[in-house]
C-alpha cells in the first residue's frame, strides 16, 4: 500500500487553487487528514510529499516498493 501523505496545510493550499474540490460541508482538509493519520494502520509506504516533486515522489515509491508490497 502507498499513501501519499502531504501535510494538511499543503493539501489545503493545493485545493484552494482548484476549481473543484474533494471536500464539502461534511469534511475539511484538516479533519480528513486527522482521521486518515489516526485511524489508518501505518502499513506500507507513507511518503511525506509536502515539499516533494513528482520525480522525488516516484523515486521514493520505487525505492520503497518492496516495503509497500508493490513488486
Amino acid at each position: 500500500m502507498i499513501v501519499l501523505a502531504p501535510s494538511a496545510e499543503t493539501v489545503a493550499a493545493r485545493e484552494a487553487g482548484r476549481e473543484k474540490t474533494g471536500y464539502g460541508a461534511a469534511w475539511t482538509v484538516a479533519g480528513l487528514d486527522a482521521e486518515l493519520r489516526s485511524r489508518t494502520p501505518r502499513t506500507g509506504l507513507w511518503p511525506d510529499t509536502t515539499e516533494s516533486t513528482v520525480e522525488r515522489t516516484v523515486g521514493a515509491i520505487l525505492a520503497g516498493r518492496e516495503r509497500a508490497g508493490v513488486l
